[in-house]
């Protein structure tokens, strides 16, 4: 069997409200990284492919993976990446005016990207959705809506093209988690398994996610 690997960046933000500290060992209890709006990183995503050779004497050709950089690019590059089970999730998107009831609602219609429970992506245009559908998805984004005049508007629009939610806290091992079974999922058809993701959060952070 061989393994091969792809490296992917992206600058993105988040808030970890599952943080806690122990002072023995960090010399501190205060958990910075709960912190909202959220912190930014670096991010590097890198994914292990593993198989036997192909025609080509390859595991896969790694422009075989085009559809991956243009996910990152599109749903997780310069989001704010926010967990659904965040206790304060309800309370902010309230605050913000887009929760009302049991719907998700923005001011405006725009493409919906979401990736449902079997890892798989369902893309849609809307301005509301419900909390039981949103919280179905293991992770869901906004965007590309045409750029709105009106002030409220505009801020609204930059607010809601900047935000991704993730179903659980978005550490680096969740996310590495994620992408391992996204990835594993969306390669099927080009015969190849997922061995192993690692996300760095900085050259010196690293989480890494696999079944073996």
């Amino acid at each position: 069997m061989f393994v091969i690997s792809k490296s992917f960046g992206f600058a993105a933000a988040h808030s970890v409200h599952s943080q806690r500290l122990n002072r023995e060992w960090a010399g501190s209890d205060y958990p910075k990284c709960r912190r909202l709006p959220g912190h930014g990183h670096n991010y590097k995503l890198t994914v292990y492919l593993a198989g036997s050779l192909d025609e080509s004497q390859m595991v896969t050709d790694f422009g075989h993976l085009k559809w991956l950089k243009e996910f990152i690019d599109n749903c997780f590059d310069h989001k704010l990446i926010l967990g659904t089970d965040d206790p304060a999730f309800r309370l902010f998107f309230e605050r913000l005016g887009l929760i009302e009831g049991e719907e998700f609602k923005l001011p405006f219609e725009t493409k919906i990207t979401a990736v449902d429970g079997s890892y798989r992506v369902k893309s849609f245009t809307g301005s509301s959705i419900s909390l039981e559908e949103l919280f179905s998805y293991n992770f869901i984004t906004f965007g590309s809506s045409p750029l709105q005049s009106e002030p409220l508007l505009d801020f609204y629009q930059r607010l809601v093209d900047g935000i991704a939610l993730f179903k659980g806290s978005p550490t680096s091992e969740n996310l590495a988690r994620f992408f391992y079974y996204f990835v594993k999922e969306n390669v099927k058809p080009l015969g190849v398994d997922c061995y192993k993701v690692s996300i760095n959060e900085t050259p010196n952070s690293c989480a890494s996610y696999g079944e073996r």
